[in-house]
């Protein structure tokens, strides 16, 4: 961290203290992407298997998660660029945020890889829909922690949302429509709040 980002924060510390508030938390753009990026590649996973979609001959299956992955990948680096402009990143709660969900992120890769291999291994073509309840599961616990550590206590009403639709995933995992429950859930237990997230960040020290 250089001097003039210390100042910087020291500066949105003391305006926050004068104002009795807590430091905004600074993660509602990644929620509100990856919300409306799981929405949309689930929607288009679920019309692909319905037939809604044309499956090529499972060609779209490929296009469409590996579609995914280069949105993934650009979506995040644009929201570093984005994240490192804004005051209070050394915020607790802020950098329990950050490594609440970069944990959460790092799991359900973990439960990505393995399903897939699994697939491979044994030509198990539902072997990936055990992803779904997951990550869902870990979407809530990071939301749970971020609302106790950050003290954005209605952040655990998200928490629930997220922990009740990975169990719902779970249940009917094998099902074609779980993956319009996985796209409504990305919606309201990530997309929500990370536009209620997005209305509180400060823009700039004042």
């Amino acid at each position: 961290m250089t001097r003039e980002e210390l100042l910087d924060d020291l500066a949105y510390a003391r305006t926050l203290a004068e104002e009795g508030r807590h430091a905004p938390l600074l993660g509602g753009s990644y929620l509100v992407f990856w919300g409306l990026l799981n929405a949309l590649a689930f929607s288009a996973q679920w019309g692909v298997l319905e037939g809604f979609l044309p499956a090529a001959g499972g060609a779209s299956f490929a296009i469409l998660w590996l579609s995914y992955g280069a949105l993934a990948g650009i979506g995040m680096f644009f929201l570093r660029m984005r994240s490192r402009t804004k005051p209070g990143l050394t915020a607790i709660g802020v950098r329990a945020e950050r490594a609440l969900w970069v944990g959460a992120a790092t799991a359900v890769m973990a439960v990505v890889i393995g399903s897939i291999l699994r697939m491979m291994a044994t030509a198990d073509p539902t072997a990936v829909n055990a992803i779904l309840g997951a990550a869902f599961a870990l979407y809530g616990a990071a939301l749970f922690g971020t609302a106790s550590l950050s003290e954005q206590t209605w952040l655990r009403a998200f928490g629930w949302l997220s922990i009740s639709v990975a169990g719902a995933l779970c249940f009917f995992a094998n099902m074609n429509w779980a993956y319009l429950v996985a796209a409504a859930g990305s919606l309201l237990a990530l997309a929500w709040p990370g536009l209620i997230l997005l209305k509180r960040e400060p823009s700039a020290i004042v």
